[in-house]
């Protein structure tokens, strides 16, 4: 009988030894999951905070790249190049600074023309593809890429739509 009550005991002592165990590491996975969650936020934080900042930085690079553009097109417009004017930069004067800006000639001068402006190669496009040409065969005609002629034809079926 002797050895009964000490293979009981035995047996109660290593499960109790197995359930402090047991309790000792599921205290310790909570901490490191309190501490993965912890590094978690403070990285998502910082990830918000650069996005913002990039976010930024892509405004005002956007915000330059167009102002300057405007200015090339006053100035261009100005030179008597063949971009078509358009009204509100008609009514607005260059400031003095981009007066004095003067681009160089160039040997085969190059037409900019503003991307909102409704030049006649659009107009021509979408008169085209109402009258069932092809973008291919669009493209071909005005001398210029299809890929562009799909923009257009597609610009157009949007604000057409609105």
């Amino acid at each position: 009988m002797y050895p009964f009550i000490f293979i009981s005991i035995a047996l109660h002592l290593v499960s109790f030894l197995c359930i402090v165990l047991l309790y000792l590491k599921q205290s310790k996975s909570s901490e490191v999951r309190e501490e993965v969650a912890t590094s978690m936020e403070e990285y998502i934080e910082q990830l918000e905070q650069e996005n913002d900042r990039l976010m930024t930085q892509v405004k005002t690079f956007v915000e330059k790249r167009e102002n300057q553009l405007d200015i090339r097109l006053r100035v261009l417009e100005q030179n008597g190049n063949s971009v078509k004017p358009q009204p509100e930069l008609q009514k607005s004067e260059l400031p003095k600074q981009e007066k004095s800006i003067q681009p160089p000639e160039p040997k085969n001068p190059i037409v900019i023309q503003h991307p909102s402006s409704k030049n006649e190669r659009n107009q021509k496009a979408i008169q085209l593809y109402q009258q069932g040409f092809a973008a291919n065969d669009i493209a071909r005609l005005l001398n210029c890429g299809t890929g562009e002629v799909e923009l257009i034809v597609n610009m157009h079926g949007r604000s057409g739509q609105r």
